[in-house]
C-alpha cells in the first residue's frame, strides 16, 4: 500500500470529484438529448415556435396596418372601433386570449391549437403594431406633407415617398423589439396543447426527471 502526503491525497480527491462531475454531466446530456433521439423533440419544438412567430408577425403586421389606418381615420365610428380594439387586446393577457379562442371561440371547430396560436398572436401583435405605426407616422411634422403637396405630390405619394420613409426610422427599432417579445411569449402555447420549444423541453424533463439540460438549453435557444 502506498502512503500519500496530505497534499497528494487532496489532489487525488479533487481529481476524482472532478471526474465524477464531468461523467455526471456527460451522462445527463446523453440521457436528455441522445437517448431515444430526444434532441429531435427540441428541433421539432423550435420549428413550431418559428412557424408560429413568423406567421403571426406577417398576419399581425398587415392587420395592424389596417387598424392603424382606422385609428387615424377622421370618421368617429371607425376611429372608436380601432381605439376599443387596441385597448381590449392590449389589456388582455395573451394566455387568456389563447384560452378564449381555443376553448370558447373555436371549441366546436376542428382547428388545431397550432392555428389557434397563430390567430391569437396575430391579433395580439396587430394591436401593438397599430400603435407603433401610428406613433411613428404622427412623429413626422405635418409640414412635411404640406411641402410634398406643394411640390405636386398626391396625398398617397406624399405619404409613401416622404412621410412613411422618415417614420420607419422610429418604427423599426420599436417594431423589432415587439417582435422579439412576441417570440418569447409563444412559450405559453403549451396551454392550448401546442408542442412548441418550451413544451418539448418540459416533456423531456418529465421523461428524464432532469430539469437542468432541457430548460437551460431552451433558455439559450430563446436568447
Amino acid at each position: 500500500n502506498m502512503v500519500y502526503t496530505t497534499e497528494e491525497a487532496t489532489v487525488f480527491k479533487t481529481v476524482s470529484n472532478a471526474s465524477e462531475f464531468f461523467n455526471s454531466i456527460k451522462n445527463n446530456f446523453y440521457k436528455n438529448f441522445i437517448d431515444q433521439s430526444r434532441y429531435k423533440m427540441i428541433f421539432d419544438g423550435l420549428w413550431t415556435t418559428i412557424k408560429i412567430s413568423i406567421s403571426a408577425a406577417l398576419i399581425g403586421t398587415l392587420l395592424g396596418m389596417l387598424i392603424c389606418i382606422a385609428r387615424m381615420s377622421d370618421k368617429t365610428i371607425i376611429n372608436a372601433f380601432a381605439r376599443i380594439y387596441i385597448k381590449a387586446i392590449q389589456g388582455t393577457p395573451i394566455v387568456v386570449l389563447l384560452l378564449i379562442l381555443y376553448y370558447v371561440v373555436f371549441a366546436q371547430s376542428k382547428i388545431s391549437g397550432f392555428y389557434v396560436a397563430i390567430i391569437g398572436f396575430s391579433i395580439d401583435f396587430s394591436a401593438y403594431v397599430a400603435e407603433i405605426f401610428r406613433s411613428g407616422i404622427e412623429s413626422i411634422p405635418a409640414g412635411q406633407t404640406d411641402a410634398a403637396r406643394a411640390l405636386g405630390f398626391s396625398s398617397i405619394q406624399a405619404f409613401t415617398k416622404v412621410v412613411f420613409p422618415q417614420a420607419l426610422v422610429s418604427i423599426v427599432p420599436v417594431y423589432s423589439g415587439q417582435f422579439i417579445s412576441m417570440v418569447k411569449l409563444t412559450s405559453v402555447v403549451g396551454y392550448i396543447a401546442v408542442e412548441d420549444l418550451t413544451k418539448m423541453s418540459d416533456l423531456i424533463r418529465s421523461a428524464t426527471y432532469e430539469a437542468f439540460f432541457p430548460l437551460i438549453s431552451t433558455a439559450i435557444i430563446y436568447f
